[in-house]
């Protein structure tokens, strides 16, 4: 099978998170477009998804709870937009 999904126990690049609220996973996919998006790491909790990925110069952030996305030029900012959603999706899920 071509796809791998990895999952992250504790990504100290991405945020630390108590892995009870929700995980880290990464995809592989051996036979992906290499000029499609790429995705770096996403975030599950409950069903819930955010997610960062390459897409040639630029990084872009889904978030599947809003169903929105932001499109970040840097790493750096795209990395501070995946926190935000996370702690967002954590704080609802300890609510």
């Amino acid at each position: 099978m071509a796809l791998k999904l990895l999952f992250v126990r504790n990504n100290p690049s991405i945020g630390d998170r108590n892995m009870e609220d929700g995980e880290y996973y990464v995809v592989v996919d051996e036979n992906q477009d290499p000029n499609g998006p790429m995705l770096i790491v996403g975030y599950i909790l409950d069903g819930k998804r955010v997610e960062i990925y390459k897409n040639r110069d630029t990084y872009i952030v889904v978030n599947m709870k809003t169903e929105k996305y932001l499109t970040c030029i840097s790493y750096e900012h795209a990395q501070h937009v995946f926190k935000e959603c996370v702690r967002t999706l954590t704080s609802e899920g300890n609510a």
